[in-house]
């Protein structure tokens, strides 16, 4: 039962980001520039993309205990099981990507960029402790990244009503 938890979140938090999504306004998706609009056509695409995910998901077949337990495999035996299991933890990793890769595309983010750039799904209150250390070191502009970072993924935009990290990114002329 445990096993099938992590995947049973991933999965309603994945679908509850896509409904809210697609159930946007119009108006508030074409505000969002470059790369934030999305057809009607390209929004199902993505979604059918997640939903194709998400059926890899389910298809996935449960990883048998070793008889006995673990504690009872030899080395030779341990080995091969640890094998089998970072190859099952790689393949839900790249399916967990994919179906980020297209709720981004939908919420009208632009792509992680660089070498081993991944996405990742992180709570606020994971963040705040992190924030509460670089304000204790005072570490301003640490903290001032975090606190965009928290905003951002509370839907709230940063100072001055700009997106936060929006200064980093070269205008684009218009």
């Amino acid at each position: 039962m445990r096993k099938h938890l992590i995947s049973t979140i991933a999965v309603l938090v994945v679908l509850v980001v896509v409904i809210a999504a697609v159930g946007q306004p119009e108006r508030s998706r074409q505000g969002r520039g470059r790369g934030g609009f999305m057809n009607r056509e390209a929004r199902l695409e993505a979604i059918k993309a997640i939903e194709a995910q998400l059926a890899k998901l389910k298809e996935e077949p449960d990883i048998p205990r070793p008889e006995g337990g673990y504690q009872n495999l030899s080395e030779d035996e341990r080995a091969k099981f640890r094998e089998k299991m970072m190859t099952i933890f790689q393949e839900r990793q790249k399916t967990f990507q994919a179906i980020m890769a297209q709720v981004f595309r939908l919420q009208g983010r632009r792509p992680p960029e660089g070498e081993g750039v991944q996405y990742l799904i992180l709570s606020t209150s994971d963040l705040k402790p992190i924030q509460d250390a670089a304000v204790k070191e005072k570490a301003t502009e640490t903290s001032k990244l975090i606190e965009q970072l928290i905003a951002r993924g509370s839907g709230r935009r940063g100072p001055g009503g700009r997106r936060p990290g929006s200064g980093d990114r070269p205008q684009r002329p218009r």
